[in-house]
């Protein structure tokens, strides 16, 4: 029987796993992950670490392997204006170190930090297993029944959800949540610019929702831009020159002349919020 099953090889889940086995390294960790094992390595996204996560990635002992692709974000203005204004006054300004030499928050790919993580998980000895989810499980007394999505099954003391915002194991557990959907999705992409970003991350808000500029190593830029569902899909869809231009009407001119360099795609945005965590 093993000890402990998470459900998800995300960097939540990971995170947990590694957690579990460095406080308790006789205990037999697992984790099920439903996409296949390659699928990871595409990830084109990056993600915002705050100070907190990176002691935590330093206790892990993986924070000097992430670093060299994190970019340290010094400095965060944000605005509300219109689209078409000609100068968008900053109304909010977060800047500084948590404490000497640790910036607030960094920048870092996906790629590096799940990579890290599942780097650590093999030199600990946690077995990640893709193509599997978990179609269902009956809780006893002592251990909890696991049934996988292959027709296989496990036994384990501890199981543990991080199988994404839909949860599915969450449903299965009872889990009530409230939901809203916005109507808006979040257009991911990555851009080049011609001047330094100097570590700045900046927020705009737009008459059609938050367009942030995130930094990242080199003369680069992750982007989350908010639009209705319906033009983001059409901004997705449309040809480079449409969508470049709709881009820089956005962005402005204060980095120089700017250019997509990743796909893109767009995310439905929503809340949810669980009524129980157990």
């Amino acid at each position: 029987m093993l000890d402990v099953v998470v459900a998800g090889g995300g960097y939540v889940g990971l995170s947990v796993a590694v957690a579990i086995k460095q406080a308790a390294p006789h205990l037999q960790v697992q984790v099920v992950e439903a996409a296949p094992e390659e699928v990871w390595k595409k990830d084109v996204r990056a993600s915002a670490i705050i100070a907190a996560a990176t002691r935590m990635l330093e206790v892990f002992g993986i924070w000097s392997d992430i670093e060299t692709e994190a970019q340290p974000i010094n400095r965060m203005i944000v605005t509300d204006s219109k689209t078409a204004d000609p100068v968008r006054p900053v109304f909010l300004t977060f800047d500084g170190a948590v404490e000497e030499g640790r910036p607030f928050a960094h920048m870092v790919p996906n790629v590096a930090l799940v990579g890290a993580l599942r780097g650590l998980c093999e030199r600990l000895g946690i077995e990640i297993r893709h193509g599997l989810s978990v179609s269902g499980f009956t809780a006893g007394p002592q251990s909890t029944a696991i049934s996988l999505s292959d027709g296989s099954s496990l036994d384990a003391r501890l199981l543990v959800a991080c199988d994404g915002v839909r949860s599915a194991l969450r449903d299965m557990a009872g889990i009530k949540t409230v939901h809203w959907a916005y109507d808006q999705s979040g257009i991911v992409t990555t851009v080049e610019h011609e001047r330094s970003h100097e570590g700045c991350a900046e927020e705009h808000f737009l008459p059609s929702g938050p367009f942030a500029i995130l930094p990242l190593k080199g003369n680069r830029s992750s982007l989350v831009w908010t639009e209705r569902t319906a033009d983001a899909d059409r901004l997705v869809a449309s040809d480079d020159l449409v969508f470049e231009e709709e881009l820089e009407r956005r962005f402005g001119h204060k980095l120089g002349p700017i250019r997509p360099v990743g796909p893109r795609r767009a995310f439905p945005l929503g809340l949810t919020l669980a009524r129980s965590f157990v």
